[in-house]
């Protein structure tokens, strides 16, 4: 559900107190000259600074290209995943779906929002060479900390499980399916002493700026739940049968920790059996994660209720003689989340891992100024793909919902009603990226207190929209409830910056904005277009094979649309994108 981006957008909100570095502009060197040929002629500064302008936006692309890049590989695999779960119907989807919440939150709670929040700005402040057994004493030290936790943890879940599934969480399923919930979230939660480690050293190795393993790892994840799915399909009711979809779990996570092995021998951080939990990098961890973590209790808390709301909401009118109407919402907005999660993993994480490097170390010269040019380039790149994604889903959302999961148990109505899902929590995306880069501003300054009230705030936007119409409205008012959070985290945060480091000049975006607006524009009213002429002539193939050809004329060509366009109006990011992919592909010199 859009909860794990929180769509969970994992609320990773940082923040110090009264410690908070200020940001100040570095001073510029004396003026004072001997001779006035010893004086830099402006050509010479101006090239100078160009120069030290164009490290960072060049460093940004790369790193973002290469956390883009693992997430579109494991963002791809994780549709094909869900689209193996989606075969095996919905009322079998929403029980294994339900089933991770708990493990998802409760990982999410211990260590997830940690890690750029507070492990990532600890990590890096050792991450020089000189320092490199001192760094792995401290990620040992978590990690061991972490394991311990997750196994206590762990036995508590299995024997709390029953009253909080079949009197909460999931109150509204059928009696039939309750059962098989519970012994799923079981199952799943032992996955937690794999997941844990694996998002420290994923930290360990962001603080490095090694970004291509982490984001590539989790396709393993995705891979595991795969095999469970064959597993269940193959075996059904025999043997472990059913069991096999939440063992694939275990599998999965497993699998991503061992692809972080070689890049962790790599940068020699080799295992290391220690629990110094006296060292000075622990405490600040722990200080800077405080307010994060009462932000994702409530968090985690709205995330509940979001399902234990869906569970009992009525049935879209999409959807005919479906009784088992929460299981039907439960799949749609799952199914939905991880539509959505696809551009958010590919530019809004992408983007708010690969700047947070560059931002904390611009933070601790004090250079302000290359802070906020940094923010800005952010903003823009985000907005350059996040807006026509946006359209994007809202013009397609039927055909990419029945082309990946209408098949097996899951129906041309179950589609409709992901596809309703879909267009509401579509809404959210330009703020997603808005919201990943303010937040890694925040980091950044190792500021935790104002993303933790903005985040308290913003759920008060959910809270408005889903406790009066989800009974009514139904499961579409969930998901909109949830792009009205995200999207007031994102402009409430963004205000806050704003007073908390001055004028951000924002204004200089508005050519750039609107030059993206425009294209945006062309590119939807030629897709519209093409799906309507498409609908006039019926196609002599299958409903698979039209939602494909659908997708491939209209998304395509509206893609590569929108991108000329964008050219002809001469936005800059787009040359740097380009830039960057001729640099991949051995054109030029990165």
């Amino acid at each position: 559900m859009a909860k794990e981006n929180k769509v969970t957008k994992k609320e990773q909100d940082i923040s110090q107190s009264s410690e908070e570095q200020t940001l100040i502009t570095v001073p510029s060197s004396s003026t004072d000259t001997i001779a006035p040929e010893a004086e830099p002629t402006p050509t010479v500064a101006t090239a100078t600074q160009d120069a030290e302008q164009a490290a960072p936006r060049g460093g940004l692309m790369k790193s973002a290209s290469l956390v883009g890049l693992g997430n579109l590989v494991s963002s791809l695999v994780g549709m094909v995943r869900q689209s193996t779960v989606a075969s095996l119907g919905p009322v079998l989807a929403a029980a294994f779906s339900a089933a991770l919440s708990p493990a998802q939150r409760f990982i999410d709670l211990l260590v997830t929002g940690a890690v750029t929040g507070a492990l990532v700005p600890t990590f890096n402040d050792y991450a020089a060479d000189e320092k490199r057994t001192e760094m792995r004493r401290i990620v040992y030290t978590v990690v061991n900390l972490i394991l311990l936790i997750t196994i206590i943890s762990t036995v508590a879940f299995y024997f709390l499980a029953p009253v909080f599934f079949d009197s909460f969480l999931v109150s509204g399923f059928d009696a039939t399916n309750k059962p098989l919930t519970l012994q799923f979230g079981r199952i799943i939660f032992c996955s937690l002493l794999f997941l844990g480690p694996y998002y420290v050293l994923s930290a360990a190795l962001y603080a490095l700026k090694e970004f291509g393993f982490p984001p590539l790892a989790q396709a393993s994840y995705h891979i595991g739940i795969m095999i469970g799915v064959a597993g269940t399909t193959l075996l059904g009711a025999h043997f472990i049968g059913l069991y096999a979809l939440p063992l694939g779990t275990i599998l999965g996570t497993m699998g991503e920790v061992a692809i972080l092995i070689p890049a962790l021998r790599r940068h020699r951080l080799g295992y290391m059996f220690v629990l110094d939990l006296s060292h000075p990098a622990i405490r600040r961890i722990l200080k800077l994660y405080a307010p994060i973590a009462v932000s994702f209790i409530v968090s985690i808390a709205v995330t509940f209720l979001d399902t234990h709301l869906a569970s009992d909401a009525p049935c879209a009118a999409v959807l005919n003689n479906t009784s088992a109407c929460g299981e039907a919402n439960i799949s749609a907005m799952t199914f939905a989340t991880t539509l959505i999660q696809f551009p958010q993993g590919l530019v809004g994480t992408a983007l708010g891992a690969a700047v947070l490097p560059f931002l904390n170390e611009f933070a601790r010269e004090g250079n302000l100024e290359r802070f906020k040019e940094m923010l800005r380039l952010g903003f823009r790149l985000g907005l350059l793909l996040m807006v026509p994604a946006m359209a994007g889903l809202l013009l397609l959302q039927y055909p990419i919902m029945s082309a990946l999961f209408e098949h097996g148990g899951f129906k041309a109505e179950d589609a409709l009603n992901g596809a309703l899902a879909l267009q509401y929590y579509s809404f959210q995306l330009p703020f997603i990226a808005i919201d990943q880069l303010a937040i890694s501003a925040f980091y950044a300054r190792k500021n935790t207190v104002i993303p933790v009230i903005v985040s308290f705030i913003s759920v008060l936007g959910y809270l408005l929209i889903a406790l009066p119409f989800s009974h009514t409205w139904g499961m579409p008012a969930l998901a909109f409830a949830n792009s009205v959070q995200n999207s007031l985290h994102a402009i409430i945060l963004l205000i806050w910056l704003r007073l908390a480091i001055g004028e951000l000049h924002l204004r200089t975006m508005i050519p750039s904005v609107l030059k993206i607006l425009v294209a945006t524009l062309i590119m939807a009213a030629a897709v519209w277009g093409l799906l309507q002429g498409i609908s006039i002539v019926p196609l002599p193939v299958n409903k698979f094979i039209g939602n494909v050809i659908k997708l491939a004329v209209c998304g395509g060509l509206g893609a590569a649309l929108y991108f000329v366009v964008a050219s002809l109006l001469k936005v800059e990011e787009i040359s740097m994108v380009k830039g960057v992919l001729l640099a991949k592909l051995g054109k030029k010199k990165a």
